[in-house]
């Protein structure tokens, strides 16, 4: 009898050590102190929850207030703030994942005790560009009974957006990217760059706007963000190398790309814009942030945010504070901080006790792209998540004691990459095509293989001038690509003369046997020659 219980007490301690091992698979830093942070009459704490991410996408917090994260391999993980505990949930076996493809968003469904459904977004690997909807039920230490949503959703090397929400309707909302095919975004017949609304099912609900269609509204380009509050629908994208936009969705309506990018200010735009109905952003943002994961904060927990849009940005390394009018449809003011701080910020999200938890993007591929806005300590520590928490006698108390504080406040003045700061130490040419270029073409000019092309020995960079001026004012004709990449050359009307002229200065240079000049008034010229 005592060889039995023994027997049994060993299989018991094999089982508890083998789910310590599973649940510990990382090395994890629970609650180490990361800085203050002062707002006007409130002082938060923030501290590490986790870090040895892997390009994480998306955040979420359940009602037991663990939160939930995914990366772009195929793992969704589950984390108690508190105690530090990982749960591996599950690992996709059916992922495509490449630079521009992988687990992207997920949602949990509201009423996550009586429903433990989880829906996940990601490209599969049946289909070299196909994206679909999957729905897992959580049972506790894991996630079991996939049940497919949805599998006819476009995807591409880039510009997959998204994010998912489930609606105070009960419905599943989903903001998507065009994946390179800006010519499709204003056809509702399709679903590159839209905001879809399902059923949890996947079907069809009978009042959307399209008779038989899930698409809501048209005229996006690479949605990352999407929230709800007041009543309202906002979601966050990405323009086309400036123009970022923050879009307050309505039913039916367009959103203007790729004819209008940010708001209505052309003369061109503002035809179009007549015509066509054009639903103007409530903030656009030149120079590029770019955005990423929103969320609305509606808590007293953190008093000066309250009735505002929670928006991380990536390249730029903030957190924007977006205040609303009272009823929602204006942005009155932007607050931003933690700029340049903890890196890229991919996602946030906000638990029942008004906490916010910030997930960081510098180990996703643009690191490769950008080394020199990187930080290689943030790298070799891995993304991580970051709770930031009003400080309460106690918690202020906890840490009274703790060596070189620091204290983060707001950053009156926006600083981005090209501005004079940093001009002063570099050439602005260089500057500006590492800000503007190098994200896709990269820092030495090499592009990457399939997707985007070099610029080094390109026929575009040493060919001729005004080619090259009309590839940077007007983008490249659909034409002239080459079936080699699949890419997509942004219009950089927005920047000034001298600007495209350093930048174009430079790749002719750094990446060509050219040795000629561009001037300002050579842009101007071809400006006013196309009509521009």
């Amino acid at each position: 009898m005592k060889n039995t219980f023994c027997a049994l007490l060993s299989l018991l301690l094999v089982g508890f050590l083998s789910s310590c091992q599973q649940h510990s698979e990382r090395d994890i830093y629970t609650g180490a102190y990361v800085a203050h942070v002062q707002l006007d009459s409130t002082t938060l704490i923030a501290t590490e929850v986790m870090n040895g991410l892997e390009s994480p996408w998306d955040i979420s917090v359940d009602p037991e207030g663990w939160i939930w994260v995914t990366e772009l391999e195929g793992v969704v993980s589950r984390v108690n703030p508190e105690s530090g505990e990982v749960m591996k949930l599950l690992q996709l076996t059916d992922i495509n994942r490449s630079r521009g493809r992988g687990l992207w968003t997920k949602v949990l469904h509201p009423d996550f005790d009586e429903h433990p459904y989880v829906f996940l977004f990601y490209s599969f690997a049946e289909q070299e560009l196909g994206s679909r909807i999957v729905r897992y039920t959580f049972t506790g230490d894991t996630l079991t009974e996939r049940t497919l949503i949805l599998d006819d959703l476009p995807g591409g090397r880039g510009h997959n957006g998204s994010r998912m929400m489930i609606g105070p309707d009960n419905k599943l909302w989903m903001g998507t990217g065009d994946s390179h095919r800006g010519d499709l975004a204003q056809n509702p017949a399709t679903y590159h760059g839209k905001v879809l609304r399902m059923n949890l099912d996947g079907s069809t609900p009978d009042d959307n706007p399209f008779p038989g269609s899930r698409v809501w509204s048209t005229g996006h380009r690479n949605i990352q963000g999407i929230t709800h509050g007041n009543g309202l629908i906002y979601t966050s994208e990405h323009g086309a190398a400036a123009h970022d936009e923050v879009n307050l969705i309505q039913k039916g309506r367009n959103y203007g790309w790729p004819d209008v990018q940010g708001f209505c200010d052309s003369e061109s735009e503002r035809q179009y814009c007549r015509d066509s109905l054009i639903v103007e952003p409530l903030v656009a943002f030149e120079p590029a942030v770019p955005p990423a994961g929103m969320e609305y904060y509606d808590f007293d927990a953190i008093p000066e945010w309250k009735n505002s849009l929670l928006m991380s940005t990536l390249r730029v390394q903030t957190l924007r504070v977006l205040h609303l009018d009272d009823s929602g449809e204006q942005i009155e003011n932007i607050q931003i901080f933690f700029q340049q701080h903890f890196g890229r910020l991919r996602d946030v999200a906000v638990d029942q006790q008004g906490r916010v938890f910030l997930l960081t993007s510098n180990t996703d591929w643009y690191r490769e792209s950008r080394p020199d806005i990187h930080d290689p300590g943030l790298i070799e520590q891995g993304d991580r998540i970051i709770m930031l928490q009003f400080a309460d006698e106690q918690l202020l108390a906890r840490f009274e004691d703790t060596e070189n504080k620091q204290i983060l406040e707001e950053n009156m003045i926006p600083r981005y990459l090209g501005d004079s700061e940093i001009l002063d130490d570099m050439r602005a040419g260089e500057q500006l095509y590492l800000a503007h270029c190098a994200s896709c073409h990269l820092q030495d000019g090499a592009g990457m293989e399939g997707i985007v092309p070099p610029l080094i020995g390109s026929d575009w960079v040493s060919g001729s001038r005004r080619g090259l001026i009309d590839m940077m004012l007007h983008g490249i004709p659909e034409d002239e690509k080459t079936g080699a990449f699949d890419w997509e050359m942004p219009v950089y009307r927005s920047l000034e003369n001298d600007e495209i002229a350093a930048i174009l200065n430079y790749i002719r240079e750094e990446f060509s046997s050219e040795t000629d000049y561009f001037s300002p008034d050579e842009i101007e010229d071809s400006r006013n020659a196309g009509g521009n």
